[in-house]
């Protein structure tokens, strides 16, 4: 059996149904054996969109998503879409070319250090031959998926994926075997654990992104509501903790005033899955924290921890409730977690007294009205900037793994390319991607993808012609900003020139209208929004 081969074959077994990337020459064997075995290669136009597809739906359906892209600069082009995954915490496997050592002295054309390149940006960079594809390959995939998930590399060289290795379906198949269960900690752990929890009247939890790679939402929204405790989560763990749920405060980093009120007001504070990439700032705490995740029990962010608990989160969680019995929360503390929450969506996102409807539309009624008029369980996803802040408190989630961002990265042009993978992911549900005007100009060309794959879902172009997040602080500082400021495009002519319908809208009115009818059509639709961006600036928290 060909390396190539095998490689198809294994990842088939694993469950994985497409790939994604865009080729070269040397890659063209290993792309063939994927699709002889039925396996789709899905053509981006930018290597980093290959990685935002790929990443968003490896989470969703947690079989890592592949990419496959050429040597040199086909890694080079892709190093933020690897990066953003390492980062934030999504499983991906990154296939590219390398030169053959044998052929390098002849061309070292494209030549780059690729495997200490990848090592810096990734949990586990190698390079894949055929003599250790077999244990490298069922390595790689395993430390792709354990906590925490993230992207793993393997190039390879033309000459060795097809090269011959000893190996057949049934040993192939062998290799297809579940994860061994984490251990959990110590009683003496979990008693102490346990004494403060039951000494504390005014908890509060704060949830991580570990929370959404475990999986485990359902023994968090449990957990919170045996000790009866608040629960605010960080950026993308957003939807993790229902919106509507009587305990849930909100997301602590933006807009969040009041969650940092009750932060310094608690008496305990309880982190689950927390991780550092995924926090907007760190808390230093005068009470006690508990810490609980599968990894990192010390996380920098929230200190300092007297207690950590680490293991399997939802094997923690139940231990916990089931010698956790009735606790005295105060009523006026479980009252004051509503009170939050309605004060981050009332004040800290209401629309100033010094707005005006004929100036643009207010950007934190985009989110306030859409949400209004489409289903529960819709997919967004946001892309880097000012918009990107404002979406993680006034996007209202109900349900885990319906919102996406890049916040351990933070890469502008995200935001498309995550919903595209997230429709193939879940093809069932609304998906409506939210990019500003910088991050859309910077990935236009995937419109092209995106009409050829004719994948139906909604795009909302947020325009206010400036890179508004940073020009934000130069307003503020009262500095130039002709870095952050760029003249009026005609975004619905560029979206129409790739085949796609677009609407421009001017006012809520005809937002709402422009949605509702492309959810109706079912179809490739982008709604090119005029904002008064100035907006951003009056909010109390502003970006």
């Amino acid at each position: 059996m060909l390396t190539c081969d095998f490689i198809a074959k294994y990842l088939k077994k694993r469950g994985v149904k497409q790939v994604f990337g865009t080729p070269g020459s040397d890659t063209i064997s290993l792309i063939n054996a994927f699709s002889d075995q039925g396996i789709n290669y899905i053509l981006t136009h930018h290597e980093n969109t290959a990685a935002y597809m790929a990443s968003t739906y490896g989470e969703i359906t947690g079989i890592p998503g592949v990419v496959i892209v050429t040597k040199g600069p086909g890694v080079t082009n892709l190093v933020s879409g690897i990066a953003a995954a390492y980062l934030d915490r999504r499983p991906i496997i990154i296939f590219s070319a390398i030169i053959d050592p044998e052929l390098l002295a002849k061309n070292p054309h494209q030549d780059v250090e690729l495997v200490s390149f990848g090592r810096l940006i990734t949990k586990l960079s190698e390079e894949l031959t055929s003599k250790n594809a077999v244990e490298l390959l069922d390595r790689a995939y395993r430390k792709s998926i354990e906590p925490r998930p993230g992207a793993v590399y393997l190039p390879i060289s033309p000459v060795q994926a097809i090269q011959d290795i000893d190996i057949n379906e049934e040993q192939i198949n062998s290799l297809i075997t579940d994860f061994g269960e984490q251990s959990l900690p110590e009683k003496s752990d979990f008693d102490y654990a346990i004494d403060i929890i039951n000494e504390s009247s005014k908890p509060i939890i704060v949830a991580g992104v570990g929370v959404v790679g475990s999986k485990i939402s359902e023994d968090l929204i449990s957990f919170a509501h045996h000790i009866q405790s608040p629960c605010c989560v960080t950026l993308q763990a957003v939807g993790s903790f229902p919106c509507d749920n009587s305990l849930y405060i909100g997301m602590y980093g933006w807009f969040g005033t009041p969650i940092d009120e009750m932060l310094k007001e608690a008496d305990l504070i309880i982190t689950i899955g927390l991780d550092g990439w995924d926090i907007i700032r760190p808390f230093k705490s005068q009470v006690p924290i508990i810490s609980i995740d599968a990894t990192d029990t010390n996380d920098r962010t929230f200190q300092p921890v007297m207690q950590e608990l680490k293991g399997q989160m939802s094997g923690i969680l139940d231990f916990l409730k089931d010698n956790i019995g009735q606790r005295d929360t105060s009523k006026e503390w479980l009252s004051l977690a509503r009170d939050s929450f309605n004060k981050i969506q009332d004040y800290e996102l209401g629309v100033s007294d010094d707005y005006n409807s004929s100036d643009g539309i207010a950007p934190q009624l985009v989110y306030k009205e859409i949400r209004k008029i489409v289903p529960k369980d819709t997919i967004i996803t946001a892309d880097a900037g000012a918009h990107k802040s404002l979406a993680s408190q006034a996007w209202l989630s109900y349900l885990p793994l319906t919102y996406f961002v890049s916040n351990g990265l933070s890469p502008m042009g995200f935001s498309l390319g995550a919903a595209l993978g997230a429709k193939i992911a879940s093809p069932e549900r609304p998906v409506i991607s939210f990019v500003g005007d910088g991050g859309f100009l910077m990935y236009a060309g995937e419109l092209a993808t995106w009409r050829r794959l004719n994948i139906p879902m909604v795009q909302i172009i947020m325009v206010d012609n400036a890179l508004t997040q940073v020009k934000s602080k130069q307003v503020k500082k009262g500095y130039n900003t002709e870095s952050t400021s760029f003249d009026k495009i005609e975004y619905k002519k560029i979206v129409e020139s790739f085949g796609i319908d677009a609407i421009e809208v001017n006012k809520i009115t005809e937002l709402v209208k422009g949605v509702t009818r492309a959810l109706q059509l079912n179809k490739p639709i982008s709604i090119i929004v005029n904002l008064d961006g100035s907006e951003y600036l009056r909010m109390p928290s502003a970006v």
